[in-house]
């Protein structure tokens, strides 16, 4: 579960980036939101999402026990 959360809160904190950028229209923000790093780190998040998931799954397969 804490995958899958750091996931979304991170892929969450790169949209708000993306929308702060749009909305104060500031190119220091654009060059930030498109940097390769914040590139890098939407790919982490999506792949902690997908961990996050198939250990739930996993979980919910075994019968949930821990």
């Amino acid at each position: 579960m804490f995958f899958l959360l750091a996931g979304v809160g991170l892929l969450l904190t790169i949209l708000g980036l993306f929308w702060l950028k749009d909305r104060l229209e500031s190119p220091v923000l654009a060059r930030i939101a498109f940097s390769e790093p914040i590139a890098r780190l939407a790919v982490i998040a999506a792949a902690f999402i997908v961990l996050g998931l198939l250990l739930m799954l996993s979980e919910f397969a075994t019968g949930g026990s821990a």
